[in-house]
């Protein structure tokens, strides 16, 4: 009588991982739709290829029908009775998403609060050099804090550094605009400040 294996050594080679038609490998891709034979619902809402509605088919047709046109069903707005489907390439698809993903990244870049500091007296070489870098900060849709520094006397012409800011928001005006107007800080180092913000 021969010895029986244990089930553990028995069923380790045996065991296969179920595979599906249409089924593209991991990439990555968090919470990714169901296609084609993952979809367990009878009855779909099916939107072709050509991205007009065909209407409601038993699940097993839509998939059928996908087939036939070598592409895939896939569910693109699981919340609907019953869930709405698309007849495109998966691999496609998915391939978009991530792009739209990315973009949407892009869009979503945490705003930074930019320092740019400066002299009531600054020579034009320097104010140049200030508006090109503020520019840049405002291109990345940071915004800015221009702490303009009054020394000693300078706080009895106080009157020039708000014209100074003036001028600042004045030739920044294509790309920004004022969140904080300029205003006196007396308290420690005096101070005139201004909160810029991209258009």
């Amino acid at each position: 009588m021969s010895a029986r294996l244990p089930s553990s050594q028995h069923s380790h080679k045996s065991r296969r991982r179920t595979t599906y038609p249409g089924r593209v490998p991991r990439d990555g891709f968090k919470d990714r739709p169901r296609v084609n034979e993952q979809i367990r619902v009878p009855y779909v809402k099916v939107i072709g290829s050509d991205k007009k509605l065909i209407g409601i088919l038993p699940t097993r047709d839509a998939v059928g029908l996908a087939r036939r046109q070598g592409l895939d069903l896939v569910v693109l707005v699981p919340t609907e009775e019953p869930p709405v489907c698309g007849i495109v390439d998966f691999g496609k698809y998915l391939y978009e998403q991530k792009v739209r993903l990315r973009e949407s990244k892009k869009k979503q870049h945490a705003t930074e609060v930019r320092e740019m500091r400066m002299k009531m007296k600054i020579g034009p070489g320097d104010y140049e050099v200030k508006m090109k870098k503020m520019r840049e900060f405002l291109a990345d849709k940071d915004r800015i804090r221009i702490t303009l520094f009054v020394r000693g006397r300078e706080i009895v012409h106080a009157d020039l550094g708000m014209k100074l800011m003036s001028k600042l928001s004045a030739d920044l005006a294509d790309v920004a605009r004022v969140e904080s107007p300029p205003r006196l800080l007396t308290e420690g180092r005096k101070s005139i400040q201004m909160m810029l913000v991209p258009k």
